[in-house]
């Protein structure tokens, strides 16, 4: 899960508001500023970890819906574009 997810922020198919998702939710879990300030001891807190957690399903959902463009070749990829396969087992297939 971890190599798709990064490979679903750098692709440049997905729009940049869903890979900025997570982002915004850390900043807001960050920021003095919320729906529900945190001075109030139990909602305050129970506010951030609703947006916290609903960004990270959020973020989980799309990156298991996220299907990579496929190669010609039928080759798994690396984040760089090269064959995840030994030459030796290239020329073999």
């Amino acid at each position: 899960m971890g190599s798709r997810f990064f490979r679903y922020l750098k692709d440049g198919r997905v729009p940049l508001w869903k890979k900025l998702a997570g982002l915004l939710a850390v900043l807001y879990f960050l920021s003095p500023v919320d729906a529900i300030p945190d001075f109030l001891p139990i909602l305050g807190w129970l506010d951030d970890l609703g947006v916290l957690s609903a960004a990270a399903f959020y973020m989980v959902r799309q990156v298991q819906q996220y299907r990579p463009e496929l190669t010609p070749d039928g080759l798994p990829r690396d984040l760089e574009g090269r064959p995840r396969l030994p030459s030796s087992a290239r020329n073999s297939l």
